[in-house]
């Protein structure tokens, strides 16, 4: 006839339950103290989106409003991203490369994380890349 098997349950706690618990720990520790800062990395990409599409514009000037017009722009997008993404980084770069039909608006900024309990921090380097087709139009 068949074999009999004695089937016991397996014990509330044991060592898959406690890596289960550790792993949900690490995620929610990595949400609390990381996410924000990912989180404003993307008001960062919009933007310098914003900023390169702005470019398209400014870039049709003539000198030398041409080259004081970008510069304004690169400021706005700084001071935009420290007041609006919440980047307080003394040392923020906010930078601009113009190529032929193509802008390039950058951000290189740190942000330090502080952990509770312990006296340890994790420096967080962000950098920032956003373009935009600058080529003139002609609707002709």
């Amino acid at each position: 006839m068949g074999v009999q098997v004695d089937y016991t349950a397996p014990k509330r706690l044991n060592s898959v339950t406690v890596v289960m618990l550790l792993i949900l720990a690490g995620v929610g520790y990595w949400i609390w103290r990381f996410f924000p800062f990912y989180f404003d990395g993307w008001s960062v990409d919009h933007i310098l989106k914003e900023t390169a599409s702005a470019i398209y514009k400014a870039n049709r000037l003539t000198e030398p409003g041409r080259t004081e017009t970008l510069r304004e722009l690169v400021e706005k997008a700084k001071l935009d991203i420290q007041k609006k993404a919440n980047v307080t980084d003394p040392e923020l770069v906010v930078g601009l490369e113009i190529e032929g039909i193509h802008a390039w608006v950058t951000a290189d900024y740190h942000v330090t994380v502080t952990h509770p309990g312990i006296s340890r921090t994790t420096t967080l380097h962000f950098q920032k890349k956003e373009d935009a087709n600058i080529k003139t139009v002609n609707w002709d």
